[in-house]
């Protein structure tokens, strides 16, 4: 069953990423994956780019920091769920 607040957490924690990384270029997608029995975020996060620009622009900036935690960018090595290849216009 899920906790409804952790519920609440995926939508808000999605948005914040979004909102912050929209600094570097327009976000397409953002995955925050969390834990089925803990209600807890995994510790990582996808961020779909509309154009390469803007995860270079993303990739630039070092360190990359939101509440008080410190993010590690890089580039996606595979397509995220949903995403066949970065053919479709997706750059992560």
């Amino acid at each position: 069953k899920k906790n409804p607040k952790s519920n609440f957490c995926d939508l808000w924690c999605q948005k914040e990423m979004k909102e912050y990384f929209g600094q570097f270029g327009q976000v397409k997608r953002c995955f925050l994956p969390f834990d089925k029995e803990t209600g807890f975020h995994r510790g990582f996060c996808w961020v779909g780019f509309s154009s390469e620009e803007g995860l270079n622009n993303a990739l630039q900036k070092d360190p990359h920091v939101i509440e008080g935690a410190r993010l590690q960018v890089q580039r996606n090595r595979r397509p995220f769920e949903g995403q066949k290849s970065n053919k479709d216009g997706h750059f992560d």
